[in-house]
Order: structure tokens, then sequence, then C-alpha cells
């Protein structure tokens, strides 16, 4: 397995070896291992760090992770390969869900625990007034027998999903995105009055946005309306299969392969109006997004002056009526996509050599350019 990465890079949040923006895929590199040790389960990106966790529970940072705890033997200064965080950090514990706010991180231990880390003068911590945090377990708040299914991170608040339907939240929730009463939330606080019972939660810039089960497709969105993110929302989502929210919009892919966006759209974000045929997954970044097709090729759209669209930008840095597209032979002609996952800014993409010859790095020139697809 490769990971590849693209997009904003200044305190080396890509993993790349280097701290230069790149709209060219470039292989990750680890600190102090030949490979990773197992698949990939989930990417989260923060404002100049980002978060690797793998299906063995091990997690790993690059970027600009200096309230990490000395513990952790991980450099106070930035930096730009992934190193693996101890699991004694987390109590022995390995992980099971993370997240990245603008400077801080949240970690979900197999265990239940939550800690949290890193910067947050909004109470993103969730630990009362203090705003600077190396690994910190919370307190339990949520009720003996539930379990956490699902957390999620924006760039200043987060919401943890227990296994009743209940959402918790902390940080900033001057919108009304974490509840009433509106305004900053120093320590985790239930959300009352939701009129589902939520499976998945994801946090825009200014809302959070509530998924129930598949079945009946109920949603809600809590905070702001900018963007008409809550007023052009469809009544219900049925039948949802891949769920994704940027900075200030929100995406769909239901059963029947149709593709659903809709707020923000002055950079493209929502993407243009003729799409490839099936979109099987998405990746929302702050202000671009990023969808594997059917026939497993990437889509990017969207705010990509950082790069994190992939070249074939316009004179705004956007892809803004078309998509750039990014096909697994890029990667080598063996090469298949397994997974994608976007930040702030940054871009991500793993691939297997389906003859389980994993390539250091991509092969041939094809590999050095993406594709733009634009409609005719």
């Amino acid at each position: 397995m490769t990971l590849y990465a693209f997009g904003s890079n200044g305190c080396g949040q890509l993993g790349i070896g280097d701290t230069e923006d790149t709209d060219v895929p470039q292989p990750c590199q680890l600190l102090d291992e030949k490979e990773w040790p197992s698949p990939i389960r989930s990417i989260k990106g923060g404002g100049s760090h980002t978060l690797v966790l793998l299906e063995s529970g091990e997690l790993f940072v690059t970027g600009s992770v200096s309230k990490l705890s000395p513990d952790a033997n991980i450099s106070t200064e930035p930096i730009s390969k992934y190193s693996r965080i101890p699991s004694k950090v987390f109590g022995g514990s390995k992980v099971r869900f993370c997240s990245a706010l603008w400077e801080a991180s949240v970690i979900v231990t197999t265990t239940d625990e939550i800690y949290t880390f890193g910067i947050g003068l909004k109470g993103e911590l969730g630990l009362g007034a203090a705003k600077e945090a190396l690994p910190r377990k919370l307190d339990r708040f949520w009720p003996q027998g539930e379990e956490i299914v699902d957390l999620t991170s924006g760039m200043s608040h987060t919401l943890v999903v227990l296994s009743n339907g209940d959402v918790y939240g902390w940080g900033n929730g001057r919108k009304g995105q974490l509840g009433e009463p509106a305004g900053l939330v120093w320590m985790p606080r239930k959300i009352d009055n939701i009129a589902l019972k939520v499976v998945r939660a994801l946090c825009g810039r200014e809302f959070s946005y509530l998924v129930g089960n598949p079945n009946n497709g109920h949603h809600t969105i809590l905070g702001s309306d900018k963007h008409d993110i809550k007023s052009a929302a469809p009544p219900t989502i049925t039948g949802w299969k891949d769920v994704g929210a940027s900075w200030g919009s929100i995406f769909i892919i239901n059963v029947s392969d149709d593709f659903i966006a809709w707020g923000r759209n002055d950079h493209g974000q929502t993407g243009p109006e003729r799409r490839p045929e099936i979109f099987a997954r998405i990746a929302a970044g702050s202000e671009h997004a990023l969808a594997l097709t059917g026939d497993g090729t990437v889509a990017a759209w969207g705010w990509g002056e950082h790069g994190n669209c992939g070249p074939g930008v316009d004179s705004q840095g956007d892809v803004k009526g078309w998509w750039n597209s990014l096909h697994p032979y890029r990667f080598g002609k063996n090469s298949k996509i397994l997974g994608i996952a976007a930040g702030c800014a940054t871009s991500f993409v793993w691939t297997v050599d389906q003859n389980h010859e994993f390539p250091s790095e991509p092969k041939g020139d094809g590999a050095r350019k993406l594709a733009r697809d634009k409609p005719s």
C-alpha cells in the first residue's frame, strides 16, 4: 500500500518529506518505518497537521504537532514525515476514531476513552478553560452502556455520536451548531431536541450536519444558514450511502448512485453540473472535494489554490465547472485506488499494486500530471 498526498504543505502536513505545496500527488514518507504496518482506516487533516489511523488501531501524525507529550518521542517542531504516536500516550489503548480541528486533535480509543491535545481558544479541547494541552483524557460524560459510534470535528467544534443516537459536542457554538444556548462550549454538552436518531455527524465551519438511518433518510442541520446550507437542503436523503461536508457545502451519494450537493459554490465547491456517471465515495475538504468513481478514478473540484485539486485551475485558483481526474494507472499499470481523504486544502489517495508489488513512487510520465476533464 502507498499513500499519496498533494496540496497545502507549509508545515509538512502532507508528510512527503518537505514543506512545499504541490499539485502533483507525491508518495508520503514514514519517519522511522519502511512501510505502513496495516491498511489505512481514515485520514483527518487539520489546519497544519494530519492524522492517519490504521486498521490496526495505530495512529501516525505529520505536520505541526507541538502539543504531543514527551512520551510520544516526536519532535516539537513541525515534521514532514509520518511518525507513529505510541499507544502509551493514550493509556496503552489502540485508537478507534480520530479527528482534527484547526490546531487540535481528538482521539477515541478502543476502550471508549476520549483524549484531546493541541491548541484551542474556543473550547476545542473540551477541557474547560484550558486553551493548550498535552494529550489528556476527558472525564466520561456519556451514560454507561452507550458506546461512541462516530466522531467528527470541523475547524473549531467537535461532535460525538452515541449508540443510542444522542449527540454531544464542544467548541465554538456561537452560530448554534452545538445547540442552545449558542456560544462557546468549553466542556462536552448534550445537544437537546434532535428529532431523529443520529448515526452519522459532520462538521461544517458554522454548522453541524446530523444524519439518521438511510432507510428513513431523516437529517437535520444546526447552526448558520449561510450559503443556504439549511434552507436548500432536501427534505430527506433516503438511501444515502456516503455523506460529506466541507466548511460551507454538503454532499450526498445514495444507493441509486445519485449525487446531491448544496451550499457554498463560489469556487465550484459543489461540483460541476455534468459529473462522472457514478460516485462511489466522497471526501470533503475545507473548500474542495474528492470523489472516487465507479471505475476507480478520483475526481477533484473546488478551491484548489494550493494544488489540492491537482493541476489545471483557473485564474482564481479554482476547479469550477469541471473536475480534475486522477486515474489509477497514473500510479502504475496495476495500481488500484483504495481510498481518498481531504483536509484543509490537502488531498490524499492511497493505492495498492494488484500484483502486490508496492510502488515507492508513481511510475511513468503519466504519474506526474493529472488529467483535466472539461465538459463539452
